[in-house]
């Protein structure tokens, strides 16, 4: 079976956590960037999970799991050491039609959580689909050594520089080729030496040749 491969906009969704141990901590602090409300679900919890919880980063349920506790949730995360309780969230978290993740347990999962590289707007996800998360982070770590330094600068500059190609040429194929001459290397190389101003200007009569071409056939 394959998987399919998303991102998730998990803001204003509710993640609910069921475990409380130092698993559970890295699901809970992976899942507050998102914007997403969460719940942690255990009797007890880490003193790094207490400190989120305190500061109202997280809410807490501090009690055994039970059925109820998935009422609201949009997605769900296991991280206990209790087989049965681990069964029994995928079990309820299934028969309500709501994604789960059961650490460690491939087989109790109906999504799996890649090893993830964010250098600003770049995103890296690599996945092994749980046959072995450890040399998912391994790849990763290698591919986080092989991008240059100011990619996330570069990766800002296109962004803000994409309404203005889309403005400035409303034909596709037109936009594609601009596009194609703007991520050739030239204006990351200039990023790269600090040069943001020349990155500028590249990429300007790289936009004013494009127009100037469909101009011509027009």
């Amino acid at each position: 079976m394959q998987t399919y491969p998303v991102s998730l906009v998990l803001e204003g969704s509710v993640a609910v956590v069921v475990g409380g141990g130092s698993v559970a901590t890295r699901k809970v602090e992976g899942l507050l960037p998102t914007g997403a409300t969460v719940v942690v679900v255990s009797p007890d919890v880490s003193a790094q999970l207490a400190a989120h919880i305190q500061a109202g980063r997280c809410a807490w349920r501090a009690q055994a799991y039970e059925a109820s506790n998935l009422d609201d949730a949009d997605i769900v995360f296991v991280a206990t050491d209790d087989e049965a309780v681990n069964a029994q969230v995928h079990a309820d978290a299934c028969a309500a039609h709501l994604p789960v993740n059961v650490a460690d347990r491939p087989e109790l999962c109906t999504f799996f959580l890649p090893s993830v590289l964010r250098r600003g707007k770049l995103t890296i996800a690599v996945s092994t689909e749980g046959a072995s998360p450890l040399t998912a982070r391994r790849l990763r770590s290698e591919l986080e050594e092989r991008i240059p330094a100011g990619f996330e600068a570069y990766l800002d500059l296109l962004a803000a520089w994409r309404p203005r190609a889309i403005a400035a040429l409303p034909d596709e194929p037109a936009r594609l080729r601009f596009w194609q001459q703007a991520t050739d290397g030239r204006v990351q190389r200039l990023v790269q030496a600090a040069d943001e101003e020349a990155a500028e200007r590249l990429l300007e009569e790289l936009l004013e040749d494009e127009r100037a071409a469909c101009a011509t056939l027009l």
